[in-house]
């Protein structure tokens, strides 16, 4: 079966005043129906870039290259203003990282709840607000009084709660949630990601969850792809790729955060590079303590190197081997 969500070669770059900055640089990948997937990296590894680009909202300057994205078969690439408006409303769905600044501070949850409901359904103003109060209550705000507040009085929690609902509104096929709980503590962390699987698996929607936490990783993601200075270098199911990760750089992420019972963790040595300059070989060549010289001058394709699993790297034959 064809996936929902299908990402071939997409290069993203945005201009700026010191020169085109590489955010993308030929990523593919796929989501199927009802699958979650996540998308891990650093900070300014191009994973939002990624969410950004399959809703159609790169902010200028920047421009999306080349590549394709095809939702359901349909290239949302070259679909006209209007029609990526209709499948917003319809099949997509974004769930951006601070939900301070993407509520409207003068507007009531309810209203702003209401007005999603009026714009996607085409329903009525009083259809509209019971429909925002239960789906408060949906998202575990149980309490009615919520929907006459303002953003400022919820806590953060809460707002994160009221961005899912609003994401809901259209009942859509593909869910992206770009860093969801970045700005909450662990135990209200714990309580999104819940939330967000069990509304996944109840309303059989696709979920691409970009993240830089690896832990939330292993336990809601079914597929994993591990992305670095606009590549992706690994990829495959969540339990090969943190069972057995093959790239340095995956397996440099590990190293560096707590996962079960170990003790000593170690930090990846050096930082992200320029992606104004962009080097022609692997770039994480730099950082890389088992780098290669065929590793500075040519950057290695993602292949598979195993059942479900793929890697950008030149320990694992000229760049990974077909499978």
């Amino acid at each position: 079966m064809d996936p929902l969500l299908r990402v071939e070669d997409l290069c993203v770059s945005y201009y700026s005043y010191r020169g085109v900055v590489h955010a993308l640089n030929g990523v593919s990948l796929d989501v199927g129906r009802e699958q979650t997937v996540g998308l891990v990296g650093e900070t300014g590894s191009g994973k939002s870039t990624i969410g950004l680009a399959i809703v159609g909202l790169v902010p200028r300057p920047g421009i999306v290259d080349s590549g394709k994205i095809l939702l359901d078969g349909e290239d949302l690439i070259n679909d006209s203003n209007s029609k990526m408006r209709e499948l917003r409303r319809t099949k997509l769905a974004l769930i951006f990282q601070d939900p301070s600044t993407a509520l409207n501070p003068v507007m009531r949850i309810g209203d702003q709840l209401a007005e999603a409901f009026i714009v996607k359904k085409g329903v009525d103003k009083e259809e509209a607000k019971k429909l925002a109060v239960n789906l408060l209550a949906e998202v575990g705000i149980s309490n009615p009084k919520v929907a006459n507040q303002y953003p400022h009085e919820l806590s953060g929690g809460m707002k994160q709660r009221v961005m899912i609902g609003m994401a809901l509104t259209g009942s859509p096929e593909l869910l992206i949630a770009d860093e969801p709980t970045s700005s909450l503590d662990v135990t209200l962390q714990a309580q999104i990601m819940e939330l967000l699987a069990a509304l996944g698996k109840k309303n059989k929607m696709a979920v691409l969850l970009i993240t830089h936490n690896m832990g939330v990783i292993s336990q809601y993601c079914e597929w994993v792809a591990v992305m670095y200075a606009g590549n992706i270098v690994e990829a495959g199911s969540t339990r090969n790729v943190l069972k057995f990760p093959q790239h340095p750089y995956t397996q440099g992420l590990l190293s560096a955060v707590k996962l079960g019972d170990k003790k000593e963790l170690t930090p990846i040595p050096g930082t992200v590079p320029d992606m104004i300059n962009i080097t022609p070989g692997c770039p994480f060549a730099p950082r890389c303590s088992r780098a290669m010289e065929i590793c500075q001058r040519k950057k290695p394709a993602l292949l598979g190197t195993g059942d479900d699993h793929l890697v950008a790297c030149y320990l694992y034959g000229d760049g990974g081997t077909t499978t």
